[in-house]
């Protein structure tokens, strides 16, 4: 189970799940190009709304992966290198940490994520 909850106010992501499901969204995203449906929370508190899917694309045009909401929609495109350091990420996140901890990634943080990138959580399923 994934959900992708979004806040308008401040622009930030958080992308949460069950431990399987964080590690299974890590190897999908090692493809090159794919989409999943997500659990859509119908009271996102304290975000706006939940996002009901995340599309992804490899593009070797880009040296950086950016993370961005296009209406309903997370949309994921980047380099192959950097959607492997993002999925290393993710699944590194969903092995090792405690059920209460919660990574930030974003482009201050990680260089191969894109400035224009908006700043994603990830967190277990609360």
């Amino acid at each position: 189970m994934l959900q992708v909850l979004y806040s308008g106010e401040t622009g930030e992501l958080e992308l949460s799940g069950t431990r399987q499901g964080l590690l299974a969204f890590g190897q999908l995203l090692r493809g090159k190009a794919g989409s999943c449906d997500l659990w859509e929370d119908r009271r996102p508190v304290p975000y706006e709304r939940s996002l009901s899917e995340i599309a992804f694309q490899e593009d070797p045009e880009r040296a950086t992966v950016s993370i961005v909401t296009e209406a309903q929609i997370l949309r994921i495109l980047g380099a192959r290198e950097a959607l492997d350091l993002l999925a290393d990420n993710i699944e590194d996140f969903a092995s090792e940490a405690d059920a209460s901890d919660h990574c930030h990634v974003d482009s201050p943080t990680y260089d191969y994520i894109a400035p224009e990138s908006d700043p994603l959580v990830i967190a277990f399923v609360k």
